[in-house]
């Protein structure tokens, strides 16, 4: 089938064709050849030769014309595909890099075996509470507060490796996207640490002031190996002076990236038992880490899964 195009062309191409005969054919209708014959002929021809030339030289520009305007659409549409494939390339590689950068699998809750007959109850909003070994855990996470201690003899000896490595992580994205240097002052504290360092509270501020504060022995996540205090370089350390500090708002909105969650949460000391520290951090993963930090608004893990913070005397 003929396009509508080539139609054109061959149109183009006629009417092109007849107007030298046309002009041939009113010449001869309107000129006298008895006189001056030969140069009158002579002028037929020159006249139609200018014509025919004429018409051509109009015929190649319109046509170089359109082949200029189909290799323009050609080249757009070239352009448009390689834009779109090049956008969708990019695309794809911008939600490689977001996966692998938070990624769950690299920052993962760390893994306890728990059995059966090791469930001791249900939280209040329905979590499996499991007793190991004398620790308790709670939808698999291992939990150390005021209602919920840890044995004496309970020693990992150091942060644990897995939340070693998040950290520095953590701290060196820190010093990448704004230059803060920062760092784990208070990692592990064993059940004797912990002990010096209570008594010494209760014997400045008295029981009642430093339980405010300070975690009795076995009762301490430092003790645990998943938490750590962060001090930053020129910034107070372990104090409320931090609280407002450029890095304490940089871990606020980022440490959950890493698996860390702000454990006690400003004005919800009658959930976690402690006042507000943005200093302390504790690891359990990327999951769990951003539920908990909601958007900004961090929720406790007693609010998260429904326990309590209390001593019992």
């Amino acid at each position: 089938m003929f396009k509508v195009s080539n139609i054109v062309n061959i149109v183009i191409c006629i009417v092109l064709g007849l107007i030298p005969l046309l002009y041939i054919c009113i010449y001869l209708l309107n000129v006298n050849l008895k006189k001056n014959r030969k140069k009158k002929i002579i002028r037929l021809v020159v006249n139609t030769l200018l014509i025919v030339l004429t018409l051509s030289c109009f015929k190649i520009a319109l046509f170089s014309v359109k082949e200029l305007n189909n290799k323009d659409i050609n080249n757009n549409n070239t352009v448009e595909k390689r834009t779109e494939a090049k956008n969708n390339k990019t695309t794809t590689t911008t939600t490689t890099v977001k996966t692998t950068t938070t990624s769950n699998t690299k920052y993962k809750k760390l893994s306890v075996v728990l059995e059966d007959d090791e469930k001791v109850g249900k939280t209040s909003k329905g979590y499996t509470i499991y007793e190991k070994d004398g620790i308790t855990y709670i939808d698999g996470y291992l939990i150390a507060n005021k209602t919920y201690s840890l044995p004496k003899d309970y020693n990992p000896g150091k942060l644990d490796s897995t939340v070693s490595a998040a950290a520095a992580d953590m701290f060196a994205a820190a010093k990448k996207e704004k230059g803060y240097s920062m760092w784990a002052q208070s990692g592990f504290r064993s059940y004797e640490t912990q002990k010096n360092i209570y008594d010494r509270y209760v014997k400045n501020d008295g029981k009642a002031n430093a339980d405010t504060y300070s975690a009795r022995p076995g009762y301490s996540e430092h003790q645990s190996g998943l938490a750590f205090d962060v001090c930053a370089t020129n910034k107070p350390c372990i104090t409320s002076g931090f609280n407002n500090t450029d890095e304490a708002n940089w871990l606020s909105e980022n440490a959950w990236k890493y698996g860390f969650i702000l454990r006690y949460v400003k004005d919800k000391t009658d959930e976690t038992g402690y006042k507000y520290e943005s200093w302390h951090f504790r690891y359990v993963g990327y999951d769990l880490a951003k539920e908990l930090y909601n958007d900004g608004d961090w929720i406790t893990m007693e609010d998260y899964f429904g326990f309590t913070s209390k001593y019992s005397d």
